[in-house]
């Protein structure tokens, strides 16, 4: 119950907030309904999380879209969405996304910039009225609205490059606004959470699960310093040590006992997460992964209403790369499937050899649902029942096409592979303590020695389908070697996205990025 409050108040923010005050100009003559106003309105604290809710729920498109943080470990070397006859073509754009031979004018590219872009516009909207308000407590909720603004530029800064920084509301309609360098955009993420920080609450747990308190800033701050060298070519190890050690001394989290508890229904209560989305299947609608991933034969299985997609699969390399014993890879499904009953699972639509096109493949399982973990292909003809899929996030039956399962974006094991790494990087201390508690959790034996080979692929097997794996790809300096399916070595300029075509057409002061112009 106190999962649904807290998920109603943020998805009813945006209403409550504009009609008690007006986006245009805060007018003082305006007649006003309600007895709250622009005076009074933080009288009760308890009323913030209706004013800057608007930015939060931009978090729905986010999290779990599937062009969001969960698909964004597609176009890695983990995850992948083949095309399966004629399902999942889209245009070819998830051979170009695995491939890494997108364009301007991919949608999803075009998607994550709006995204983005309207999540900072409407931070800076809210900051705007807020400045007008002029109160203690407005001063707290713009600290907190710069600091989720910083995030924003986070993942702007990493996908794109040199972004227009843009921190005010009040411009001109026609306003076309210059790319900021990379360097210059750096060092607007971190004086904004520097700055934030000193106000920005320090409690956990369920209050905060979903919003940006001083530890989510530290660990923005960490996840920019890690970066740096990337992001302005110096590296700030010292920096990104000090940031994580604020969260782990804090003693504020912890690893959940249970890998998978920081993925089902109601892990609002998760000590392990630092910022979180709370998705609910009507109140907070937009996480899908169940149809996105699961093979269509699985709906009565599972007790979905909706039939499932066939699509986002595991990589065979990296299915291989986890233990027997790991407990994270029960979060992908393989093998036969069966039902309440004991009985195998049929797939009437498996390939069957076609005589008039025999090199074509065909599964020679027969109609017997078996999620082989080796795909054949990226396309045109993946088998139907090829890949491994992701149940990470435990199905909950009754599920429409949204399910309630809540989004880590940041959690606590990050902060202690993150510690390991810099540890290693920036010779800070041990790094295996760090790894090796994570790999406890997962119940398989520890490390006794770290290589960077090592430490990555142990930041796939616990982070996979969360967002992360692009960027430390990147930072690895693995992301453009070949990989299945992808046998050519990128130019190191296809660690930027392109600045979305649309963009370029509305702003001539735009210029794209080297290897698309």
């Amino acid at each position: 119950m106190k999962k649904i409050k807290i998920i109603k108040k943020l998805f009813f923010a945006s209403l409550v907030f504009f009609m008690l005050m007006p986006t245009s100009c805060m007018n003082v003559d305006e007649e006003v309904y309600s007895g709250l106003t622009g005076e009074n309105f933080f009288d009760d604290p308890n009323n913030l999380i209706y004013a800057f809710g608007a930015a939060y729920t931009n978090m729905y498109q986010l999290a779990g879209h599937k062009f969001g943080l969960l698909g964004l470990d597609a176009g890695t070397d983990i995850l992948v969405v083949p095309q399966r006859g004629g399902d999942w073509f889209d245009g070819g754009e998830w051979h170009r996304w695995h491939r890494h031979t997108w364009t301007p004018a991919e949608s999803y590219i075009d998607r994550w910039w709006g995204v983005l872009y309207y999540g900072v516009n409407t931070c800076n909207r809210l900051i705007l009225q807020f400045e007008k308000v002029g109160t203690d407590e407005a001063n707290i909720a713009i600290s907190e609205l710069r600091a989720f603004r910083a995030l924003y530029y986070y993942w702007l800064i990493d996908l794109y490059g040199e972004v227009p920084i843009v921190d005010r509301f009040d411009v001109p309609a026609d306003y076309k606004p210059a790319k900021n360098t990379r360097p210059e955009v750096y060092d607007f993420i971190e004086s904004e959470l520097l700055e934030a920080m000193p106000l920005l609450s320090k409690d956990t747990g369920i209050a905060t699960h979903a919003r940006v308190n001083y530890y989510v800033a530290q660990m923005i701050l960490a996840k920019l310093y890690m970066n740096a060298e990337v992001f302005k070519g110096s590296p700030e190890w010292a920096k990104a040590n000090a940031a994580l050690d604020t969260i782990i001394n804090s003693g504020k989290y912890q690893l959940e006992s249970d890998f998978f508890d920081n993925f089902k229904d109601n892990s609002i209560a998760s000590k392990e997460t630092i910022f979180g989305v709370p998705f609910d299947q009507t109140e907070a609608k937009g996480f899908e992964v169940h149809l996105f991933s699961l093979h269509y034969n699985l709906q009565e299985k599972y007790g979905i209403e909706n039939k499932p997609w066939n699509g986002l699969s595991a990589q065979e390399a990296f299915f291989d790369s986890f233990e027997d014993a790991d407990l994270r890879r029960n979060g992908l499904l393989f093998g036969k499937q069966y039902d309440a009953d004991g009985n195998q699972i049929l797939d009437p639509g498996y390939e069957k050899f076609d005589p008039t096109n025999p090199t074509k493949p065909r599964d020679l399982d027969g109609p017997g649902l078996n999620l082989d973990p080796h795909i054949n292909m990226l396309e045109p003809n993946c088998l139907r029942q090829s890949g491994a899929r992701i149940v990470k996030w435990p199905i909950i039956p009754g599920s429409d096409r949204y399910m309630s399962n809540d989004f880590p974006v940041f959690r606590y094991a990050d902060v202690l592979l993150l510690k390991a790494e810099v540890n290693m990087r920036g010779g800070f201390g041990d790094p295996l303590p760090y790894v090796n508690e994570v790999r406890a959790r997962a119940g398989v034996d520890p490390f006794t020695d770290l290589t960077y080979e090592k430490l990555l692929a142990e930041r796939g097997r616990e982070l996979y389908a969360e967002g992360h794996r692009r960027n430390d790809m990147i930072r690895f300096g693995v992301y453009g070697d070949p990989i299945w399916e992808k046998p050519d070595q990128d130019d190191p300029c296809k660690t930027l996205w392109p600045i979305p075509e649309k963009e370029l057409n509305v702003n001539s002061n735009l210029v794209q990025n080297p290897c698309y112009q």
